[in-house]
């Protein structure tokens, strides 16, 4: 990480972005003699950006530091980022803006250290004009007050010293290459949509693909899965339906994945046709036909992944950590009653059991058992199990828990989930912290156009707040699952928080508007 922008204010000295100088004495960016127009929000950002220059930094710590508020939602950050992308790219139009100011798979943004230079002079200075120090060296240092025999002896030290460090050091610059690389590399939005089985085999098979399908995508860094932002991702099972999780309602996504799964007539191997979608005009943007081993669908999976990893350019999935077998990932989905001792506990079944106890156990015993059991199994928590057993404590009334796994530090949701939202504001608001509650319902309500249609949203926004209208996006969810036990627990859990919605604002709404000494009522 580099401070550019203060070693530039010290030795008065301006900032290069590629083309474009950024004087940060008069906080003015320019392309050449053009002064480049950017509102006083997008100069704190960017100057935030330069004092990190090549270390992401979290969206939660972007807004707390250029708009001084947790109040703010993510999209408004989301939305500043791509004006300020869209302004480099105008003024930079052979490179790339998305390689300049770059999104690091849920870590952040950060500017890209081979993008900045740091120089009094324009970038074409020659090589024998003077050069300002760079953010990293050291002021009042002169190779000319170096005598001879310290180079000599340093450099009979450097010898010395090369072979020995050689092999400590070339493992760790591999390791940052790597990590830099991965920074610099755009996520891809992707839907997991539906996936049609023809054949007995096929339908026998298709949970178990879908399960394996989604914990791949869902542990790969360089997919954002559209999935995870659908209220219902938290209320469908995965089951024999052709759809993922959460498929059903998401409106917004870069691209949709639909596979249809066929019998062999000659084995017991299935035909996997995938068919990858642009979803705003429905043309077919990649497609494949791949075989899958009954014997061994983990792998055949990856292989379909990687496929995908290759179409978007992106690095090649690894092989997970965990492993599993097809009796044992069918049993977990066959909605039978789970025997812990009888399972050997990694992040995959662990995370199908979780949502398995989340939507349909009822024995709080049990649900305490495997909370217990589970958070001494993983020093760390995986985010996506993390979620599941936040919900699970949310379900036993175990708020503040709840609270600690479905939230940052700030006390925000860790996910742009309507439903997350909802019960981290009905946590707030039993806990008293009427603000969180505010900000939070809020961020639900901004959350849900992407399973909302617009203009249901904003006719719905025209109301007074009110149980009423707070039930009303929700009521328009579809929902794979249809047993009436899942349905009942998350209506009542509505119909309480919204009651507690429409009795708060009712509350706020009654209060009088003062304006120093004056009081309107």
């Amino acid at each position: 990480m580099q401070d550019y922008l203060s070693s530039a204010k010290d030795q008065q000295a301006s900032i290069y972005i590629e083309g474009l100088e950024f004087n940060p004495n008069t906080r003015v960016l320019s392309c050449g003699e053009q002064i480049i127009d950017l509102e006083p929000r997008s100069i704190e950002l960017l100057e935030l950006f330069l004092t990190s220059v090549g270390q992401p930094l979290a969206a939660e710590h972007i807004i707390e530091s250029v708009w001084q508020s947790n109040f703010i939602s993510k999209n408004v950050l989301t939305n500043r980022i791509s004006t300020l992308r869209s302004v480099l790219q105008k003024y930079l139009p052979d490179s790339d803006a998305t390689k300049i100011l770059v999104t690091y798979p849920r870590k952040g943004y950060f500017l890209n250290p081979s993008s900045i230079s740091f120089t009094a002079d324009s970038p074409d200075t020659t090589a024998g004009d003077a050069a300002i120090e760079s953010p990293t060296s050291k002021k009042g240092f002169s190779t000319n007050s170096v005598n001879s025999w310290l180079v000599v002896v340093s450099l009979v030290l450097l010898i010395n010293t090369a072979i020995m460090g050689y092999m400590l050091w070339q493992p760790s610059t591999r390791a940052s290459e790597v990590e830099r690389d991965q920074r610099l590399i755009p996520k891809v939005e992707l839907l997991l949509n539906r996936l049609d089985a023809i054949g007995d085999n096929s339908r026998k098979y298709r949970k178990v693909v879908k399960a394996l399908l989604l914990q791949q995508q869902i542990e790969y860094a360089y997919t954002d899965l559209a999935n995870q932002d659908a209220p219902s991702y938290f209320l469908d099972p995965i089951d024999s339906s052709p759809f993922f999780p959460g498929a059903k309602n998401m409106r917004t996504s870069d691209y949709l994945l639909n596979i249809q799964l066929k019998d062999q007539e000659v084995d017991k191997r299935l035909v996997a046709k995938i068919s990858l979608i642009y979803p705003n005009s429905g043309k077919l943007a990649f497609g494949g036909v791949y075989s899958i081993d009954v014997n061994n669908i983990s792998s055949s999976v990856m292989e379909i992944n990687r496929k995908l990893a290759n179409y978007f350019a992106l690095p090649a999935p690894l092989s997970p950590e965990w492993s599993v077998d097809n009796t044992e990932v069918s049993e977990l989905l066959s909605g039978k009653t789970i025997t812990f001792d009888d399972i050997k506990l990694n992040t995959m079944t662990s995370t199908l059991i979780a949502r398995q106890l989340a939507l349909f156990e009822t024995d709080q015993k049990k649900l305490i058992a495997f909370t217990n059991l589970v958070q001494t199994r993983f020093k760390l928590l995986p985010d996506e199990l993390k979620l599941w057993v936040g919900t699970i404590h949310f379900k036993l009334r175990d708020l503040q828990t709840a609270k600690e796994l479905l939230t940052n530090t700030s006390g925000n949701s860790t996910i742009e989930n309507a439903l997350v939202y909802m019960m981290v504001s009905h946590i707030a608001y039993k806990q008293g912290n009427m603000d969180k509650f505010r900000l939070n319902y809020m961020e639900s309500l901004v959350a849900l156009l992407r399973v909302v249609p617009s203009e249901d949203l904003f006719a719905r926004l025209s109301k007074p707040e009110s149980k009423s209208t707070c039930l009303q996006p929700w009521k328009s969810l579809k929902l794979s699952v249809k047993e009436p036990l899942i349905i009942k627990q998350w209506e009542n859990l509505m119909l309480n928080y919204c009651t507690a919605v429409g009795q708060q604002f009712s509350k706020d709404n009654k209060k009088p508007f003062k304006i120093n000494n004056l009081n309107i009522n």
